[in-house]
This record gives C-alpha cells, sequence and structure tokens, in this order.
C-alpha cells in the first residue's frame, strides 16, 4: 500500500513551522538545490575513487550481488533489476578525532541508476555525499542516478524523529508500519525529514553532483521493513 502526503498550498505554508528547527534546516537545504542564485556553502565535489586511493583510503570491492535483502522486494516494485549487477564496496580509513582513533568506515551498493547506502560511521573525514558520488561515478553516469535509498537506519536523530514525530496518531500513523509512506516535496514532513542527519547527505549528494537547479529530491519515502522494524528511506532524484 503507497500513502502520498501531498504539497501544501501557499497560504498553509504561512501557517507556524509544524517540525521546529528539522523543518527550517531541511527547507533551507530544499532551497539550496532547488534556486541556484541562492546563497550555498556546498561546492561541487571533485572526489574520485583515484583520490580516495592515493590518500590512503582502504578499499575493497566485493562481489557482485542482488539488491539489499531488507529492501529487495521494494526495490523490485519500483523497477530495479533484481539481478546480481550491483557492486558492492566497502571503503575505510583511520585518523584521530577529538583525540581519539577511529575508523571512518562506508558501506556502499551502486547500481544502474541507484546508490544504496546500507551502513556508515564519520566522526571525522569526506562527507557521504561526496564518497557516494565518487563510487557511483567510478561505473555509471551521475546523470542516470534516479535514487539514493538508505537501508536499515539506525541514527538516532532520524529514528526519533520517524518514530515520535512522524509517524503519530496526529498523522494518522503510528510505529512501526510497513506500508510505504510518500512525502511530497514542500510539505512539512519533507522538509523535516531533509533535515535529518542522513537525509541531508542526500541533499548535500545532488548538490555536488548537478548544476544546480537541474536536479530536485521530488519526494521522499519512508517505511519499516516488513520483517525487521528498521526505518528504510528512499530519495527519488528527478530532473528540475
Amino acid at each position: 500500500m503507497l500513502d502520498t502526503i501531498t504539497a501544501r498550498s501557499p497560504e498553509d505554508q504561512l501557517q507556524p513551522l509544524k517540525y521546529d528547527n528539522l523543518q527550517t534546516t531541511g527547507a533551507l537545504r530544499a532551497s539550496w538545490i532547488r534556486d541556484p542564485n541562492q546563497k550555498c556553502p556546498i561546492a561541487p565535489s571533485q572526489l574520485t575513487m583515484k583520490n580516495m586511493a592515493e590518500s590512503g583510503w582502504g578499499i575493497r570491492h566485493e562481489k557482485r550481488s542482488f539488491p539489499p535483502d531488507q529492501i529487495y522486494e521494494e526495490a523490485i516494485e519500483l523497477g530495479l533489476s533484481g539481478e546480481e549487477l550491483y557492486r558492492k564496496m566497502v571503503l575505510w580509513k583511520s585518523g584521530v578525532s577529538r583525540g581519539k582513533y577511529w575508523v571512518h568506515d562506508y558501506k556502499l551498493q551502486t547500481g544502474p541508476g541507484v546508490i544504496f547506502a546500507t551502513d556508515s560511521f564519520r566522526p571525522d573525514s569526506a562527507y557521504w555525499a561526496q564518497i557516494a558520488q565518487a563510487v557511483y561515478k567510478d561505473e555509471h553516469p551521475i546523470e542516470d542516478l534516479k535514487y539514493v535509498i538508505q537501508c536499515n537506519i539506525i541514527n538516532p536523530e532520524t529514528m526519533l524523529f520517524v518514530q515520535k514525530s512522524l509517524y503519530v496518531a496526529d498523522n494518522g500513523l503510528g510505529w512501526p508500519d510497513d506500508r510505504m509512506h510518500v512525502w511530497e516535496e514542500n510539505t512539512a514532513e519533507y522538509q523535516a525529514l531533509l533535515g535529518t542527519r542522513l537525509a541531508k547527505g542526500v541533499a548535500y549528494l545532488v548538490l555536488g553532483a548537478f548544476p544546480r537547479g537541474t536536479r530536485r529530491i521530488a519526494r521522499i519515502v519512508t517505511w519499516g521493513g516488513r520483517y525487521i522494524s528498521y526505518i528504510q528511506m528512499r530519495f527519488d532524484i528527478e530532473k528540475a
């Protein structure tokens, strides 16, 4: 079942913010994407896989795989291939942040038109958006990117917002919920979701990968896993 939340009218958008700072943060990033004339701190990303290898990143290319198990059925329903054609990569680099030793760790799967973000840990290094763009462009034209899907989200900020503020009785929802809910651009819910930490990474990916004003995140889709109720999020990237 697909539940769609449509955009509010201009009059509605003048009402007080429904989700406070998260909504403000997400609305600002949406405006950076939409308006190339607005001042934006995110520059086009020049990071490449070659750059990363030369600067000491560990890069492991794993065997081709199916879409991630936790969202396999949803990927097929979306029209993505269910075959073993997706490249799975693990990238890591050790470092020191705030006086502590860390290992920066990213796990990604990429295929034609899609990035699956399966795990990341970034105390202090290149942004996830830059790394995801470099990994995708290493094998596919960035112009073909249509979807970013974040799997089994456990980021505390994102979990707290989705489970305690978004999936609530006032929105006719409750958590857990394995139905897909669609939050269209310019809704309060879309803006607040885009203000969460993981979603901001997707906004920065769009800002770093495409000339501003040429692409948009048209909608954000959320659902709980069918078997394990982790949060899943899909970002639909379309031409502006």
